[in-house]
């Protein structure tokens, strides 16, 4: 027995011992396979790093701000990525200090200022004529003077100035308020010196808002001196907005080739808009104004307000219609006169009251590149006393005129003008016309054959946004009334008047 135990102990003990050195053997193993594991991980990990810092130092900033650029990267490419450094925000600062010294000392020294938004402009206008017969000697050539009858020459040059803006701009409503001023030349038949007239001095509201939206009705309200709503070639007193050199007849033969100082309420309604061909055409546009009815740059000289309203009625018609911008207007003018005794040396006292009324009428059609206008027109003015001529106290005048036009070329298309222009460009126009008018000065049945028939055939010429030459031919006749011709009325007169406008 004690053998067996002896034998068993030491079985045992060799199967403890032996156990222990398989744990032994075991351990060791796996943990060099995760010290294996976790140096592999270092390893790939430490090779992401390598990677990194290599990209990082490809485009890490040299030496003084700048970068490397890689292959095939433009140098806009390098500039918008390099950093600015303090110096380069320092050099910024100045030079943007130097440039406001530089504007704002400009401007005081070099560049006139205004108080509010201010446009200026104006035009220039030089005229040559030729005419046959000659025309009298006049004070206008070299005052009073020896002067010879003129077939040809030069006439004085002319200029106008005017200044626009606006004194309040409602940017909520659009209710503006804006002024004009308007001065031109007028040489003297006394002496080689020009005067200066002021034409146009008025402010001007807006009642109805002024948004810019086509479809919005207008309505001013316009204080001052100014053109009359009467007709269409009266309020044609600028060679800048003038299709023919001449005034009909019957716009200086009524009185109505002068402005006049009052208040005139205009404005339209019912606007019918073509935004795809920018056209604009109201139903019926209106004006309705109040003057003192004895012209410009005078105060009143009576305590009677002249009346003038004008109503146009315009075709309502889709823009693709030959009827399109058909117009059909209607004017008249009440005004009165003080009637009394004349004198050239002395003011002398009214002793009545007159009546110098107008009525008019006009048919405008403007169908691009066909032109019609009629117009018509009628004076009555109550004279002092009784003539052999008018022997119920009144002289009556009548003229008309009709206008054929035809025009070629792309200034008045309004896609032409707000095409982007280089330089100085301007799309050119042709306009060429032909005029009748006729004038008589009285219609008294005591006075017949002293009408006067002119016939204009004109070109004009736009070849800049502000510039236009035009050319006339003219041939009058002039009813004598059996009476002899003169020189200052011939029985017909052939005339060329060539005049060119610029404006700025």
């Amino acid at each position: 027995m004690p053998s067996f135990k002896t034998t068993a102990l030491a079985t045992a003990v060799l199967l403890a011992l032996s156990s222990g050195a398989v744990q032994a053997q075991a351990q060791p193993a796996n943990e060099i396979q995760s010290l294996k594991g976790t140096v592999e991980d270092l390893r790939k990990q430490l090779e992401e790093l390598r990677g990194l810092i290599q990209q990082r130092g490809a485009v890490a900033p040299a030496p003084g701000g700048a970068t490397a650029a890689s292959a095939g990267e433009s140098q806009e490419s390098v500039d918008a990525r390099t950093a600015a450094t303090k110096a380069d925000i320092q050099g910024m600062r100045t030079d943007l200090e130097n440039y406001k010294y530089d504007q704002s000392r400009l401007q005081e020294r070099n560049i006139p200022s205004v108080t509010r938004n201010t446009k200026i402009g104006g035009s220039v206008t030089v005229r040559y004529d030729i005419q046959n017969p000659e025309a009298p000697p006049s004070s206008a050539s070299s005052g009073f003077g020896p002067t010879d009858p003129r077939h040809r020459g030069f006439n004085a040059s002319a200029f106008g100035l005017n200044f626009a803006g606006n004194l309040y701009r409602d940017y909520a409503e659009g209710r503006n308020l804006t002024y004009r001023l308007a001065l031109t030349s007028q040489n003297t038949a006394s002496s080689s010196s020009t005067s200066v007239n002021l034409t146009d001095a008025y402010l001007r509201y807006s009642f109805q808002p002024a948004s810019g939206n086509a479809e919005d009705p207008l309505g001013t309200i316009t204080l001052g001196q100014q053109t009359v709503p009467f007709g269409q070639d009266a309020q044609a007193q600028d060679p800048e907005v003038k299709a023919v050199i001449g005034n009909a007849g019957f716009v200086s033969g009524l009185g109505l080739n002068t402005r006049q100082t009052g208040l005139v309420l205009s404005g339209d309604y019912d606007p019918y808009v073509d935004f795809t061909n920018n056209y604009r055409a109201p139903l019926l546009a209106y004006s309705l104004g109040f003057f003192n009815g004895n012209g410009a740059n005078k105060a009143d000289n009576n305590n009677y307000i002249d009346t003038v309203g004008r109503l146009v009625y315009t075709l309502p018609v889709d823009y693709s219609s030959w009827l399109r911008q058909l117009q059909i207007g209607g004017s008249y003018y009440r005004g009165y006169t003080s009637l009394g005794t004349a004198s050239t040396t002395a003011t002398t006292a009214a002793t009545s009251k007159g009546h110098n009324n107008r009525y008019g009428m006009d048919v405008n059609w403007t169908h691009l590149p066909y032109s019609v206008a009629y117009e018509r027109a009628y004076g009555k003015q109550e004279l002092l006393a009784a003539t052999a001529a008018n022997p119920d106290r009144y002289q009556r005048g009548m003229g008309q005129y009709i206008n054929f036009g035809y025009t070629w070329g792309e200034q008045f298309l309004a896609s032409s003008r707000q095409q982007g222009k280089f330089d100085d460009y301007w799309p050119k126009s042709f306009q060429t016309f032909i005029r009748f008018d006729e004038w008589d000065p009285n219609r008294s049945g005591s006075v017949v054959n002293d009408k006067q028939f002119v016939t204009t055939l004109g070109l004009n010429v736009f070849f800049a946004e502000t510039t236009k030459f035009q050319i006339n031919y003219l041939h009058i006749r002039n009813q004598l009334g059996g009476a002899a011709p003169t020189a200052a009325r011939p029985a017909s007169v052939n005339a060329i008047q060539a005049l060119l406008n610029a404006t700025f």
